[in-house]
């Protein structure tokens, strides 16, 4: 009987610590949902035109600009490329961002390009996708997640994007 109040302690503390850990675990985690909007403009853009369909060019581009959103302000810094037959297509990058207080977050992002012609004969150039969080600095340390954004040009080189999406931070 002794033997039985022994194994029964011991498997009753094992399942107490495994809860207390669980638990702690749990609640060393905050969820934050993002949203923002940010302006870019292009500061470099390369472009080499594909001979093998028309209109077909692989660009390389760096933009920078500033934005506002549900974690404050911040200038970011994003770098990219695409694969676009006349103006539609596939792209990808990478997109750095640091808020007023020097806290950086780097994602990674994934989508298409559509481009459409308005009624007076002007392209109008669209584009969303997804990202996910790869690593940050400062508050975002820990953090993981991820989201999906949308945006288009408003100008040569000029363009709107918003995002939204969830990253949980571990403490």
């Amino acid at each position: 009987m002794q033997i039985f109040k022994s194994k029964l302690v011991l498997i009753l503390t094992t399942l107490s610590f495994i809860l207390a850990f669980s638990v702690t675990t749990s609640t060393a985690q905050e969820k934050v949902k993002m949203q923002s909007k940010y302006y870019g403009v292009f500061t470099k853009y390369e472009q080499m035109k594909i001979d093998d369909a028309e209109g077909h060019a692989m660009s390389f581009y760096e933009a920078k600009g500033a934005g506002t959103g549900s974690n404050g302000e911040f200038t970011f810094i994003n770098q990219g490329t695409s694969d676009l037959v006349k103006g539609n297509g596939p792209h990808h990058g990478y997109f750095k961002a640091t808020d007023k207080n020097g806290h950086v977050y780097f994602s990674k992002w994934q989508g298409k390009v559509t481009t459409t012609m308005s009624p007076e004969g002007k392209p109008i150039m669209k584009f969303g996708g997804t990202w996910s969080l790869i690593k940050g600095t400062g508050k975002w340390e820990n953090a993981e997640g991820g989201g999906t954004y949308k945006g288009w040009f408003i100008g040569q080189g000029i363009f709107i994007n918003t995002t939204e999406g969830e990253v949980t931070i571990k403490k």
